[in-house]
C-alpha cells in the first residue's frame, strides 16, 4: 500500500472517529480501525524502506444502528445469600489477636480487641505494638482515626485500608480482624 494512501486513509478515520456522531459502532470500527493502521505506519516509517504491511479492510456493521445507552442511575445493592450458601455468623462476645504486616523496616504488629454483638462491632480498641519509631507513629495515627469506620459495622463489611496518612497498619488491623472472625465463628 503506497504512503499517500495510508495517510489518505488514516485521515478519513480521523475525522470519523473525531467528528460529532451518534453512531457508536462505526466509532469504535474507526478506532480500532485507526490503531492498526497507526501501528502499520510507524513500522514502515521506522524501518525505513517498504515492508510488508497487514491490510486491514474496515467493516462497518450499520450505519443506522447504534448501541443503546441506559441513563438511568446505578445502584448498588447487597448479595442476597442463595439457597445452599451459608452466610458467616459470629458469637456475640470480644475477641482478641495480634494482627502482622510488613514495614519497609521489617515486620511489625498491631494488637487489636473487638467486641461483637448479632454480627455488629460494637467496640474496638488498637494496642501498638511497632517496634520502629516510624513505625509507632503511623500505628498512633491509625489508633487516634480508625473507629468511625469500624464501629457499627457489619463484622463482614469492614474493610480499611489508608486512615489519617497509615497505609500499613490498616492491613494488620485487616489481618487481626480475619483472626477474630475466625475464632468468632460459630
Amino acid at each position: 500500500m503506497a504512503k499517500s494512501i495510508k495517510v489518505d486513509i488514516l485521515f478519513s478515520y480521523f475525522q470519523l472517529f473525531f467528528m460529532p456522531s451518534k453512531d457508536t459502532t462505526n466509532k469504535i470500527v474507526a478506532a480500532v480501525t485507526f490503531v492498526v493502521i497507526v501501528g502499520g505506519v510507524a513500522s514502515y516509517s521506522m524501518v525505513g524502506q517498504q515492508v510488508a504491511v497487514p491490510t486491514v479492510t474496515p467493516t462497518v456493521l450499520s450505519t443506522t444502528t447504534s448501541m443503546p445507552i441506559s441513563t438511568s442511575s446505578i445502584t448498588a445493592t447487597t448479595p442476597t445469600p442463595t439457597s445452599g450458601s451459608t452466610v458467616a455468623t459470629y458469637k456475640d462476645g470480644t475477641y482478641s489477636a495480634d494482627g502482622s504486616y510488613v514495614s519497609p523496616g521489617g515486620a511489625e504488629l498491631i494488637g487489636v480487641n473487638v467486641t461483637v454483638a448479632k454480627g455488629i462491632i460494637t467496640d474496638v480498641q488498637v494496642t501498638p505494638k511497632a517496634t520502629l519509631p516510624i513505625s509507632q507513629k503511623f500505628q498512633k495515627l491509625f489508633a487516634d482515626n480508625y473507629k468511625q469506620y469500624v464501629v457499627g459495622k457489619n463484622i463482614n463489611e469492614v474493610n480499611v485500608t489508608k486512615i489519617a496518612g497509615s497505609s500499613l497498619t490498616p492491613k494488620g488491623f485487616v489481618d487481626a480482624l480475619a483472626k477474630i472472625k475466625a475464632q468468632a465463628q460459630s
